[in-house]
């Protein structure tokens, strides 16, 4: 994984920080890059930053959140819910 692999494009400060996060939850649970769990992972670490959480606290809600890849597969084509 490398930065230019960097789906979550707000800014240096706030992009560095959930980029982070996301790299933890990859690290801990030892799986190779794919974009669309990126693309889970880094949505729900926006929305999370937007409510004030800082890297750690997305980083520590991602991994327990997010128990492997298949955590972050939507249930339903249609839906925007994960398990």
């Amino acid at each position: 994984m490398s930065l230019e692999d960097d789906d979550c494009d707000l800014g240096a400060g706030s992009s560095s920080a959930m980029l982070t996060a996301v790299v933890k939850w990859f690290r801990v649970y030892q799986v190779p890059f794919d974009h669309a769990v990126a693309d889970v992972l880094c949505t729900v670490a926006i929305a999370l930053h937007s409510n004030g959480f800082g890297e750690r606290q997305i980083a520590d809600f991602l991994i327990q959140n997010f128990n492997g890849p298949l955590a972050t597969k939507a249930t339903a084509p249609s839906s925007s819910a994960y398990h």
